[in-house]
């Protein structure tokens, strides 16, 4: 009962921030543009470069774009809090700060999850089984947690969140590295949570299936880690 009355503050609380607001739906927004969109500018630009051979980089850009935006809202919020001193008075809740912190990086996973689940067929970029698709999306949304820690552990107020927020915009290189780096160099992207992501989806297309359950592994390991990492440095901060 506590986490949804959590939940109801939450959703009052960001629908009072515009931005917040907006960053928590882009990857259907863009889905949706896409589906309209792209069909129209790919014979425009034919002539220079063939983008219907880059829609599994599309898909997976749009999949890794979910949980670093909703772990952006996650992380803003638990610096803000941070700064208000909620988490010393939710201690003495029966809630507990443990229970709070579970709350604050469980919801930001399963709202991932819920926007991402739909992304392919909204943007019409792939007909993708969802037996395979399910597990790349849940590995996908562990980066929404690891996210909201890695901006609640670096910054100290709601502007170095913001700044923390961008610099996490380099792990949109990650299937690009999976896309274009040859083997083996390309497995050197996998320090980022994102690259598995983008690694699992592309060997499946490649015909490579027998390696997809040990990439996914190997992405819920990599994001366990930094997870529990994070995790231990954000405790360690509160105390």
């Amino acid at each position: 009962m506590k986490g949804i009355s959590l939940l109801k503050l939450d959703i009052k609380n960001i629908s009072r921030d515009f931005i917040l607001m907006v960053l928590l739906p882009v990857p259907i927004f863009l889905a949706l543009l896409l589906k309209f969109g792209l069909p129209q500018l790919i014979p425009l630009v034919s002539e220079w470069v063939n983008l219907n051979s880059f829609t599994p980089l599309i898909l997976i850009f749009l999949i890794i774009m979910g949980p670093l935006l909703t772990g952006m809202v996650s992380g803003l919020m638990l610096v803000d809090e941070g700064d208000e001193n909620v988490v010393p008075a939710i201690a003495v809740t029966p809630l507990g700060r443990k229970g709070y912190i579970m709350y604050r990086l469980t919801s930001p996973f399963v709202w991932t999850f819920l926007i991402l689940l739909p992304v392919p067929y909204l943007s019409g970029l792939a007909e993708i089984n969802y037996l395979i698709y399910i597990p790349i999306i849940l590995i996908a949304s562990l980066g929404a947690p690891f996210e909201a820690l890695f901006i609640a552990v670096l910054a100290k107020n709601k502007i170095e969140a913001m700044a923390m927020g961008k610099i996490s915009g380099i792990l949109f290189i990650a299937p690009f590295i999976s896309w274009f780096a040859p083997a083996p160099w390309k497995f050197l992207g996998g320090i980022f949570p994102g690259f598995w992501v983008a690694e699992s989806y592309f060997t499946v297309l490649q015909g490579g299936g027998i390696l997809f359950p040990a990439y996914i592994t190997a992405g819920i390991f990599i994001n366990s880690l930094f997870f529990y990492l994070l995790l231990k440095r954000y405790n360690l901060r509160a105390v």
